[in-house]
C-alpha cells in the first residue's frame, strides 16, 4: 500500500475509534555481514510487532553501492507484512540501472520509493546517461510507471550542505513536490523548532502534502558523530556536553538517547505532526521503549487477520493460518511460498504435505535465528533446560527457538499458569488465550477493524517427556471437553481423539455486515506432517548446534529431540474463565500434576538396573505402546515407572 494511503486510512480509523493516536514508521539499512544479516533477521521480527504504518530500508551513505536494499525490502515484505519504502539514489546509476531497479521493486509488490540525489561518491558526481537531481529521479518515475508508486522526498529543516540559501533550497523541494512527489520525510534535526519553522516555511510556497519528521535517537556514540560529519546538521551545545559525557558509558548514553528523542517527540507530537519517523540504526529495544515511552503502542484492530499478511502477490486471498505457525509466521511463509491460492479447503484436504515446501535445517537455521546467550549455556541435566523456558516466562530471556517474542505478548493473564506447566516439566512453546466476545479495538488482541467481537479456544503446545504421555492421555480423555494430538519425532506415534482429523477453529471474529472470520485454526494434517518436523528441528538445528558433538549438553538436547512427545491441546470452553468449570484444560492439567508421583527431573531416577538413560526411555516408549494395544497399559506403567 502507498504511504500517503496509509495515513489516510489511519485517519479513518482514528476517527472511528475517536482517538488522536499519531503514526509511526521506522528506517533501517542493509547488514555488511553475514551475522549482520542474521541480527536484522531478528530485529525485523520484533519491530514489525510494533506495527510501523511503514519501513524504510536505506541505499547506504557516504556514496556507498549497497546493493542490498532491495533484497531486505522484498523480506520485509514478503516474510514479515511490513509495508516498506525502498530508497533509490541517482547518483552512480544509469538510466537503463534505475529503469531496471523501478521494475524489480513493482514485481515485489514495493510501493513507495524514498526518491534521493544521494551522496556523492569520491570518485565522482554523474553518470554517462544518468540523472542528477531527486527532482528528476521524481519525473523518471512518474513518466514510467504513473500512480503506482507513491514518492516520498526528503526535505531539510536546517537546509541541504549543498545548497546556496535556505531559499534556493526550499524552491528545489517545491519542484520535487510540482514533478510529482507525495509528501516529505525530513532529515534528521536536534531542536524540534526548526522542523516546526520548516514546516511553516514549506506551507507559505505551496506544499501541501504530509511532511513528516525524522528523528534520530542517540544510541551510539561512534554512529552519532559519523551521521554528523555526513548531514552538516547542528547540535545544541547542551545535547554535545551530554553525548561526550556519557559516550563511554554504552548503557546511559542509549538511556540519554531514549529520553531525549521521547521529550523531541512529544513537543512535535503537540505541535500537530500526524506522525514521526524513527531512525532505528538496526535496533530493537532502544525503539520500542521510544515508542512505549510516548504511548505509542501498536493498534493490532488496524489490521484484518491476527496475522500480518505477506504481500506476495498470491497470497492476497489468505484469510487463514495453521495456529502451530503463530510466533513463526516466516517459516510459514517459506514453506508454503509455492502456493497459487490460499482458500481454508486448499491446505485442509488431505493433501496439505503434497503443498508445503521440505522443513530442511538450512530453513531452520536461518528462517527465526535464536540469538540469545541462553543457547550456548551449559546444560548438566533436563532440569537445565526446564530453567531456561522458565528465564524465558520471567522476562530474563527474550526468546526461545519457537517463540522469537517476548513473553508478555503470548502470556497475558495466563503467566502465572503457564509458569506452573513448566515447573511441572511441560516445556511450553505456544499458547493462545481464551477470548469471550471481546471487542475487535483491543489494542493487543483486537483485528478486524472497529465494531466486532473477537473470540478464541484456548491453545497450548508443548513437549513432555515419554513416560508420563499415558497420564496425561487417561486426563485429557476423561476431561471430555479437550482436543489432542500427541505426536513423537518421526511420526510413527499419533495420539487423539479428533478421530476424523477435522480442521478446528481457534481464532474467530463477528463484524458488522460481514461474513465471520477464521484467521486461526488447528489442522492435523500439517501439524503432524510439517510443523512436527520443525518443532523437532529446532531442538537440535537451532540448540544443539552450538554444542559439541557428544557434550553433555548435545546429549541432553538429542535426548529430547528423540524420546520426547510434541502436545497440541484445544481447550473448547472458551466462553467460561478457568475458575468456574472444571473440565477445562488448566484444570486437567492440574489433575494430571496431582495424579503423578513426585517427579525428579535432576535425576530421572528410573529402578531399571544398569541401563542408560536413553535406553530406560526408548523401553519405556516401546512398551508403552505395545501394551496399550493390548489394553494393559496402566499395568505397565504402575510396575515399571517409579517415581
Amino acid at each position: 500500500m502507498k504511504l500517503l494511503d496509509l495515513i489516510e486510512h489511519h485517519k479513518r480509523v482514528n476517527q472511528k475509534l475517536q482517538r488522536k493516536d499519531v503514526f509511526y514508521s521506522f528506517e533501517i539499512y542493509p547488514p555488511k555481514t553475514e551475522r549482520g544479516e542474521l541480527r536484522l533477521r531478528k530485529t525485523m521480527s520484533k519491530l514489525a510487532d510494533l506495527e510501523p504504518l511503514v519501513v524504510d530500508i536505506t541505499y547506504g551513505a557516504g556514496g556507498s553501492k549497497n546493493t542490498g536494499s532491495l533484497q531486505v525490502c522484498k523480506r520485509a515484505q514478503q516474510l514479515h507484512g511490513l509495508n516498506t519504502m525502498l530508497h533509490l539514489n541517482v547518483i552512480s546509476k544509469t538510466r537503463k540501472e534505475l529503469k531496471e531497479l523501478l521494475q524489480q521493486a513493482r514485481e515485489s509488490g514495493i510501493q513507495n520509493i524514498l526518491a534521493l540525489r544521494g551522496d556523492l561518491p569520491k570518485e565522482g558526481t554523474t553518470i554517462e546517461k544518468g540523472l542528477e537531481h531527486a527532482s528528476d529521479l521524481v519525473s523518471f518515475i512518474r513518466e514510467l510507471h504513473g500512480n503506482y508508486f507513491g514518492i516520498c522526498v526528503a526535505g531539510y529543516p536546517e537546509t541541504h550542505p549543498d545548497s546556496k540559501s535556505v531559499e534556493d533550497d526550499l524552491k528545489y523541494l517545491k519542484l520535487k513536490v510540482d514533478n510529482g512527489a507525495d509528501m516529505i520525510i525530513t532529515q534528521m534535526f536536534f531542536d524540534p523548532q526548526k522542523f516546526i519553522d520548516f514546516r511553516k516555511k514549506c506551507r507559505e510556497i505551496g506544499i501541501k502534502g504530509p511532511i513528516i519528521p525524522g528523528i534520530f535517537p542517540i544510541l551510539n556514540y561512534s554512529s552519532f558523530k559519523r551521521v554528523l560529519e555526513i548531514t552538516k546538521v547542528n547540535v545544541p551545545k547542551e545535547i554535545l556536553q551530554k553525548v561526550e559525557e556519557l559516550k563511554n558509558d554504552r548503557i546511559k548514553l542509549v538511556d540519554y538517547g531514549v529520553k531525549l528523542c521521547i521529550q523531541m517527540c512529544k513537543t512535535l507530537i503537540q505541535n500537530g505532526t500526524p506522525g514521526v519517523h524513527l531512525y532505528c540504526q538496526n535496533k530493537y529495544y532502544p525503539i520500542m521503549r521510544i515508542i512505549e515511552g510516548l504511548n505509542l503502542r501498536p493498534c493490532r484492530c488496524r489490521r484484518p487477520f491476527p496475522f500480518r499478511k505477506s504481500t506476495i502477490k498470491r497470497r492476497n486471498k489468505e484469510a487463514v493460518r495453521p495456529v502451530s505457525w503463530m510466533y513463526r509466521p516466516e517459516s510459514y511463509i517459506c514453506l508454503s511460498d509455492k502456493w497459487a491460492k490460499y482458500p481454508r479447503k486448499f491446505w485442509s484436504d488431505g493433501k496439505s504435505t503434497r503443498k508445503f515446501r521440505k522443513v530442511k535445517p538450512k530453513l531452520l537455521q536461518t528462517v527465526h535465528p535464536w540469538i540469545s546467550s541462553s543457547r550456548k549455556k551449559e546444560l548438566n541435566s533436563i532440569n537445565d533446560v526446564i530453567q531456561i523456558f522458565k528465564s524465558y516466562l520471567t522476562g530474563e530471556i527474550n526468546s526461545i527457538p519457537w517463540i522469537d517474542k517476548s513473553s508478555e505478548i503470548i502470556l497475558g493473564t495466563d503467566n502465572e499458569k503457564a509458569m506452573k506447566m513448566v515447573n511441572n516439566g511441560l516445556l511450553l512453546i505456544n499458547l493462545l488465550p481464551r477470548l469471550n466476545e471481546e471487542v475487535s479495538e483491543d489494542i493487543l488482541i483486537g483485528f478486524g477493524g472497529p465494531g466486532g467481537y473477537i473470540y478464541e479456544k484456548r491453545y497450548m503446545e508443548f513437549f513432555i517427556a515419554p513416560h508420563r504421555v499415558k497420564l496425561l492421555i487417561d486426563e485429557l480423555n476423561s476431561s471430555g471437553n479437550n482436543i489432542y494430538h500427541i505426536t513423537n519425532v518421526d511420526g510413527s506415534i499419533n495420539y487423539t481423539n479428533n478421530k476424523k482429523n477435522e480442521v478446528v477453529p481457534i481464532t474467530w471474529g463477528v463484524f458488522p455486515g460481514a461474513e465471520i472470520k477464521q484467521p486461526l485454526v488447528m489442522d492435523p494434517e500439517s501439524f503432524q506432517n510439517v510443523w512436527r518436523v520443525e518443532a523437532f528441528g529446532l531442538w537440535v538445528d537451532q540448540w544443539q548446534n552450538n554444542f559439541e558433538k557428544n557434550s553433555e549438553s548435545w546429549e541432553i538436547l538429542q535426548e529430547i529431540h528423540d524420546n520426547w512427545f510434541l502436545v497440541s491441546i484445544i481447550d473448547n470452553d472458551y466462553i467460561h474463565p478457568s475458575a468456574t468449570t472444571d473440565y477445562n484444560a488448566w484444570k486437567t492439567l492440574d489433575k494430571f500434576f496431582k495424579k503423578e508421583p513426585k517427579l525428579n527431573f535432576e535425576k530421572l531416577n528410573f529402578e531399571f538396573d544398569n541401563k542408560s538413560l536413553k535406553e530406560k526411555e526408548h523401553l519405556i516408549q516401546k512398551n508403552a505402546i505395545e501394551f496399550e494395544e493390548n489394553g494393559i497399559g496402566d499395568v505397565w506403567y504402575t510396575q515399571n515407572n517409579n517415581f
